[in-house]
């Protein structure tokens, strides 16, 4: 059931009218209760209370108990974002990188990813320099030094790729990515995108041979996980087998 403002008001004078509901309280059904929660959500929200902000503009952007309406969803966690409540920001950031329920806008998730500055944001924000877009323009560089914060292997494989096939090759840089990559190899032994990644590490260093080894391990890792990558890593086996490295610009996840 959903409720209204006037709906909640109402329950509540009645539950609470009359002396003798002081010293004899009578159960309130969990429609009442619930609604009662609500309005006190709502009121907090309008009153600048942070937490408050954000959950309302849960409920408003999910719209599982109050009738759904992500616009002003979407406005209430961004006022709580800008008033420093940290899940809000992160929220907002994450629906405007995301793009589904309200526009994408990369400069916006860009913004609050950055006040955020944790391994998450430095994830999204490795992303959105490598892709570019909504006023931001493709930076390899920038891309590598925030999955780098990151820290974790998924990241840090990332950083490997772009040094590997970033299109610019100001950005590219083998013997790096190569360090790193075999780092991350013996974290990951059956991971076969670090495998992938390192043979493509070795085609930009210039050492096919080493290539086309890595990328026949990535094959047969991926092929024993049935992976959707296979078809895409053998096309680059071919390549490292003419003595040509790859290039490719990472798109948003």
């Amino acid at each position: 059931m959903k409720f209204s403002v006037l709906k909640i008001l109402l329950c509540s004078s009645i539950i609470f009218s009359g002396s003798a509901s002081a010293y004899f309280p009578t159960p309130q059904p969990k429609e009442e209760i619930l609604a009662s929660r609500i309005a006190t959500i709502q009121v907090g929200a309008e009153q600048g209370n942070q937490e408050a902000q954000y959950l309302y503009g849960l409920l408003l952007l999910s719209g599982r108990i109050v009738d759904k309406d992500p616009v002003n969803g979407f406005l209430w966690l961004t006022r709580a974002a800008t008033e420093g409540q940290k899940k809000a920001q992160k929220a907002v950031a994450d629906l405007a990188f995301e793009g589904q329920i309200v526009p994408r806008d990369l400069a916006l998730a860009e913004k609050w990813y950055l006040k955020l500055d944790n391994s998450w944001a430095h994830f999204r924000l490795g992303f959105i320099y490598a892709a570019g877009g909504d006023g931001i323009k493709s930076n390899c560089g920038k891309a590598v030094n925030e999955f780098l914060k990151a820290g974790d292997v998924a990241s840090k494989n990332n950083a490997v790729w772009i040094l590997s096939t970033c299109p610019e090759s100001k950005y590219r840089n083998a013997k790096k990515a190569i360090m790193i990559a075999d780092q991350l190899k013996h974290h990951a032994p059956n991971d076969f995108a670090i495998f992938d990644n390192l043979a493509a590490a070795y085609a930009e260093y210039g050492k096919f041979d080493k290539a086309i080894h890595y990328q026949q391990k990535a094959i047969t890792l991926s092929r024993q996980q049935s992976s959707k990558d296979t078809p895409s890593m053998i096309k680059r086996l071919k390549l490292y087998e003419e003595g040509k490295p790859f290039r490719e610009v990472i798109s948003l996840p």
